[in-house]
């Protein structure tokens, strides 16, 4: 029996047919690692990086909500320490503090700012004493890591914090510790301003790279679309050429009976 040429076209446009199907049916370039075994762990990689790297930046971000929050009570610290000022200033006027309203209002904020310094973020103390750290991991190979400080805010307004009589402080007592909680802002501040830029970095990472991993296994829907229309032509007309085929030669052989 000869064989007949025109199965081959057709079963190899099955096959096509099939394969596109699957990779429009997927959204997937690489459906089966044969396809493109190279490219496939190139993506592999490209997808463990992308996932480290957005773990990377939710650390990122939560290290500076962290530090914001450190900020937000540092500001609390700088009013009220602002307010105890105006509050000395005021009791060395000519009458003083003879009715002891002064007395008992720096009293109530000196409470106060002590319990500042034990606040937390999500269970994690902001302040330290003595003052500590917290390590950050700045990328997703954790090869970048820098710290975020725990200041000793009770250091930074002992004067205030260890003595419990207006009266006993002078002006200038408010005024270091003013400037000193005011460092710790500055402190805080650089420190947000190296996580913000971690975090961009992060950003830019993930973009690029989920775009390079995109272009490698994401499927061209239009492209692919069009190539099974063509390959569905194909089929179809080597069918009808080859029913023709078979019709013609079972037509032939009854005459040459």
């Amino acid at each position: 029996m000869e064989y007949n040429y025109l199965i081959d076209p057709i079963g190899e446009n099955r096959k096509k047919q099939s394969i596109l199907m699957q990779q429009l049916s997927s959204g997937r370039r690489i459906v089966n690692s044969w396809m493109d075994a190279g490219g496939l762990a190139v993506a592999n990689k490209l997808a463990s990086t992308v996932s480290r790297s957005t773990i990377a930046a939710n650390n990122l971000s939560t290290s500076n909500s962290f530090l914001q929050t450190q900020d937000g009570v540092l500001k609390s610290a700088s009013e009220i320490l602002d307010r105890m000022g105006q509050l000395k200033a005021m009791s060395q006027g000519v009458f003083g503090d003879n009715t002891g309203a002064y007395q008992k209002e720096y009293e109530v904020l000196r409470e106060e700012l002590a319990s500042l310094s034990q606040q937390t973020f999500n269970g994690v103390d902001l302040f330290a004493s003595p003052s500590g750290n917290l390590p950050v991991i700045g990328d997703p190979s954790a090869s970048t890591s820098f710290l975020i400080s725990q200041p000793d805010l009770d250091d930074a307004v002992s004067d205030i914090g260890n003595e419990s009589q207006l009266a006993n402080l002078s002006t200038s007592n408010f005024t270091d510790a003013l400037q000193n909680v005011a460092t710790l802002r500055a402190t805080n501040g650089a420190q947000q301003s190296r996580v913000d830029a971690s975090f961009d970095l992060m950003r830019v990472q993930i973009t690029s790279k989920s775009a390079a991993y995109s272009a490698i296994m994401d499927v061209d829907l239009a492209r692919t679309s069009t190539d099974l229309a063509v390959t569905n032509i194909f089929t179809a007309s080597g069918a009808a050429v080859l029913n023709s085929g078979l019709l013609v030669s079972s037509r032939v052989g009854m005459l040459i009976r």
